[in-house]
């Protein structure tokens, strides 16, 4: 059974707090600029396309968090699970920092693209490895209120 894809209701949630929390600024690792276009023409200001550097993304997102911004770091899941674990653990968990990490396909979505793309474990590498909380909406029931 083909899962749904939560992308765009992403990007209609985020909007929704971008309009309302002038200290929330988006970080995007080079995707999903269909998602993140509203926001990214309302509040240009506000949105950084960092590239594909999910490591530094992560190192970045923490020092804003530590300047009192509310940073949202938005990539493919298993690009922040695997190449970005050690600074989202060094950087942002054990800092105590406050940092969103928003990662869409989870579940092999992205497999036509290849291996480098897959990933079925991250939400036990996150979980169980630094005890970050993990909201799947294909468990919960929903998603968005």
């Amino acid at each position: 059974m083909n899962k749904p894809n939560y992308r765009r209701e992403i990007g209609k949630e985020l909007f929704y707090y971008f309009q309302r929390d002038k200290e929330l600024c988006l970080l995007v690792c080079d995707m999903g600029f269909g998602v993140i276009e509203e926001i990214r023409r309302n509040f240009p200001q506000r949105v950084i396309n960092t590239g594909i550097m999910e490591q530094a993304t992560v190192g970045i997102s923490a020092g804003l968090a530590m300047a009192g911004l509310k940073p949202v770091v938005y990539s493919i899941v298993n690009f922040l699970v695997f190449r970005a674990l050690e600074q989202i653990r060094n950087d942002v968990v054990l800092q105590g920092l406050e940092v969103k990490f928003i990662a869409t396909g989870v579940n092999n979505y992205f497999s036509f693209l290849g291996a480098s793309h897959c990933c079925g474990e991250d939400d036990k590498i996150i979980m169980e490895l630094i005890g970050m909380k993990v909201f799947d909406p294909y468990r919960e029931r929903k998603p968005f209120s």
